[in-house]
């Protein structure tokens, strides 16, 4: 039903949601004389409101709005911009037209309101635009043109800290605070004797940045900041280093010390709350959140019971829910808040709850299964750690962290995945998945080269989306692929973007299983590659033509053994590979690498080929490479390679 507001009830409510200290908004114009009725006369126009004056720091007010001349063809002008507040942060609103009587032409617009200056200090609120201004209502002319907005100043804003989980350790090496404020750093202690890492992470306050100090317990050198794309400057102050960042997932390198992760997250949108109508509390099922006892059957109750329900939101609070395989269903979502996780039991027979799915390399379980489902949500800022060092000790068993399977129309949103015992993430013959800001601290091994951790694969799959992610890794970060030789779904139009990866392995790969006859169209946009074994990868062993794939805006820091590696000559020796795939039309675009490392082309033979390398904007070390034979790259190129060709 709409309601009709009278203007000084307007402004009423406009003062009132006002921020305190607010610069007064401009006095009510005059109304025009009257026309003539019926005769065309024309009204004189109110004039404008005066400006508001500045106030303290906070929202101006609009200005009021000039009175209409009645009876005549012109309406009131609309009051003036209410000036902005002194030290304010937020622009003062548009002036509303005037309002013509019957047969007046429509009222001028309103100004939009002026733009808001910055806060003057640490922690100051974003400034708001200003409304635009409304054309008045009236007669047969044409419209008034509405008032452009003011421009928010710029922000300053804190970073929350996800609540420690149970029983996390804290960092004896690293503190951290944002704006003053102190982090809560983890020390990952269970991945000894492998690489030992550290990490925070917190959600932004609001739309602007903070600015991080780190505290190092010892003496040290140097830091280092990555992606260093990101342009961050950090300033060194005995042992502590401190920098301004907004939503970002950094590595810091301090000296050769273990690694400190921070993992900075934008606000989320609309997250579901306890006491929603749609919100079901994993608490009203009397599960145990300490961890202590297994809450597996429980929680699979839950997540019936919520599928295709009213209250299909299935909330965890914070608190250590100990579980082993869980399958999700339709039309549901499971949000993790923050300080929530679902922690891997121990034992390998509590991840053999259910049958039906694909058997990889001894791989036929996983802890979150989503299999032949559709429209399911996994969100929040909550962790699902499967326990998989613990797990791979017993027997190297095999457990993929997420195993989606024969399954469309699901999103993974904001969450935190820690230590799979195998793949971490499968996406296996599905269709429209998308997984987004979405965090994986793997064990990645300093003892062996790799562990099969990989980060997330899509496997057989169309339509599919990794975006904002960072995946820390001790096998391939993101390895797309054709699994089976029978009945198999040609992998197609798959997107990979906004990446930061570490990794023992290849950051951003398509292979080596490529089955089936085509797989076409990948993706790995913008994505930062801070450490890899090989960088950029096409290994092509099996039957499928690999064509149109795209490496486009990348950043390489470091590579052990090569920048850009196609290959189709050095089939696996632990499996059986057809070896008659071709590599066809492979685009670099924007590649920029600051080590100078192998680019391998390498095809098996003149039919088992490489067709088509195209190379566009290709520096190493800063310096163009504009040809095949150019010194400034290393090259290594077989004689079943052809038309390779450079742009600009």
């Amino acid at each position: 039903m709409h309601r009709r507001i009278g203007l000084a009830a307007l402004g009423a409510a406009l003062l009132a949601s006002a921020c305190s200290s607010t610069g007064a908004g401009g006095g009510t114009g005059t109304a025009g004389s009257s026309g003539i009725s019926g005769h065309g006369g024309s009204g004189s126009s109110g004039t404008s409101g005066t400006t508001g004056a500045g106030g303290g720091a906070g929202t101006a007010t609009a200005g009021t709005t000039g009175a209409a001349g009645t009876g005549g063809n012109a309406a009131g002008s609309g009051g003036a911009t209410g000036g902005v507040g002194s030290g304010g942060s937020a622009a003062g609103a548009g002036g509303r037209g005037g309002v013509g009587n019957a047969g007046g032409a429509t009222g001028t617009a309103g100004n939009g309101g002026a733009s808001g200056s910055a806060g003057a200090s640490a922690g100051g609120t974003t400034g708001a635009a200003g409304a635009a201004g409304r054309g008045g209502a009236g007669g047969a002319a044409a419209t008034g043109t509405a008032g452009a907005g003011g421009t928010g100043g710029a922000s300053v804003t804190g970073c929350v800290t996800v609540p420690m989980l149970p029983g996390a350790v804290k960092s004896p090496l690293y503190a951290l605070t944002a704006n003053g404020t102190t982090l809560f750093v983890e020390k990952l202690t269970k991945y000894s004797p492998e690489m030992q890492v550290h990490y925070a992470h917190c959600t932004l306050a609001g739309s602007g940045t903070a600015t991080f100090a780190v505290t190092v317990s010892e003496t040290f050198t140097a830091a280092t900041l990555s992606p260093k794309s990101r342009n961050i400057t950090t300033t060194k102050s005995g042992n502590i280093v401190t920098f301004t960042s907004g939503p970002n997932y950094l590595i810091l390198q301090v000296d050769a010390k273990e690694l400190l992760f921070l993992l900075i997250d934008a606000p989320e949108t609309n997250p579901p709350r306890l006491g929603d109508a749609n919100v079901k509390n994993i608490a009203d099922y009397t599960v145990d959140n300490t961890g202590a006892t297994l809450v597996t059957s429980k929680v699979q109750s839950a997540i019936n019971a919520a599928s295709g329900a009213t209250q299909n939101i299935l909330y965890f609070p914070p608190g250590k829910y100990l579980v082993g395989e869980l399958w999700l269903k339709s039309n549901m979502t499971v949000y993790l808040a923050g300080g929530a996780i679902l922690y891997g039991s121990n034992t390998t027979g509590d991840f053999n709850t259910g049958s039906g799915g694909i058997d990889i390399e001894g791989c036929s379980h996983g802890m979150i299964r989503m299999y032949q489902i559709q429209n399911t949500k996994v969100l929040g800022r909550g962790v699902i750690d499967a326990n998989g060092k613990s797990i791979r000790a017993q027997n190297d068993t095999k457990i993929n962290l997420f195993k989606i399977e024969q399954s469309s129309k699901i999103l993974i949103d904001g969450i935190v995945v820690r230590d799979p015992s195998f793949w971490g993430t499968l996406i296996y013959r599905s269709d429209m998945v998308t997984i987004q800001n979405f965090k994986a601290i793997h064990c990645r091994p300093t003892t062996t080269t790799y562990n099969n951790t990989d980060g997330v694969n899509f496997d057989e799959s169309t339509n599919g989306l990794l975006s904002n992610a960072f995946l820390y890794t001790g096998d391939d970060s993101m390895a797309t692929k054709n699994e089976e030789p029978s009945g198999t779904i040609n992998t197609k139009n798959i997107v990979h973007e906004k990446i930061v990866c570490y990794s023992n392995s290849v950051c951003a790969k398509v292979g080596t299983k490529t089955m089936g006859t085509s797989i076409d169209g990948v993706t790995f946009r913008d994505i930062d590659v801070v450490k890899a074994g090989r960088a950029l990868n096409i290994d092509a062993y099996d039957t499928a033509v690999v064509q149109n794939t795209r490496y486009e805006n990348i950043r390489i820091e470091a590579a052990d053994s090569s920048m850009i590696d196609l290959s189709s000559d050095m089939p696996p020796t632990w499996r059986t590979a057809a070896n008659t795939s071709i590599i066809k039309d492979t685009y670099f675009t924007d590649i920029a690498s600051n080590v100078k490392q192998p680019i391998v082309l390498h095809g098996k033979s003149a039919a088992v080929n490489i067709a088509g390398v195209h190379f566009t904007n290709l520096t190493v070390q800063g310096k163009a490479v504009t040809t095949q034979t150019d010194t400034d790259a290393t090259w290594n190129i077989n004689s079943y390679v052809s038309s390779i060709t450079f742009g600009p």
